[in-house]
């Protein structure tokens, strides 16, 4: 995760449209204390859970209906069903290295992302701001 006391390119308010967690190229790593996690809060044991949600490699989240996480539910507005126990790489959005120094990633996750705002132009209209 980017470092708190950096200057970022950008503000967010998580808008709710799952954009983040639908995107079929996503990969969402999990570890062995990510994967016990969710076996606990879906009251499963470790290798159900594993079998249903982890990868063959053992070190990411398969991927649900359409590309989708496995775990991002729809709704009137999205949600995802482990939220409380959700990896650190889901904790972290959109504050990845990855996105924050590569400003055609950034600009790209903005298109997808309705709570990304770029310091240089807002992504949604005034009226709809949450923080307004």
């Amino acid at each position: 995760m980017a470092d708190a006391s950096r200057d970022l390119p950008f503000r967010f308010q998580c808008r709710r449209s799952g954009n983040c967690c639908a995107r079929p190229e996503g990969v969402v790593r999990v570890t062995p204390a990510d994967i016990r996690q969710i076996a606990d809060y879906l009251h499963m044991t470790e290798a159900a859970t594993r079998a249903r949600f982890v990868d063959a490699r053992g070190d990411r989240l398969v991927d649900g209906l359409g590309g989708r996480c496995a775990f991002l539910e729809d709704g009137r507005e999205t949600s995802c069903k482990i939220y409380a126990v959700r990896p650190q790489k889901c904790r972290d959005w959109p504050y990845w290295e990855e996105l924050i120094d590569d400003p055609q990633a950034l600009r790209e996750a903005a298109r997808l992302c309705p709570g990304i705002e770029l310091s240089d132009q807002p992504l949604y209209p005034k009226s709809d701001r949450a923080d307004e």
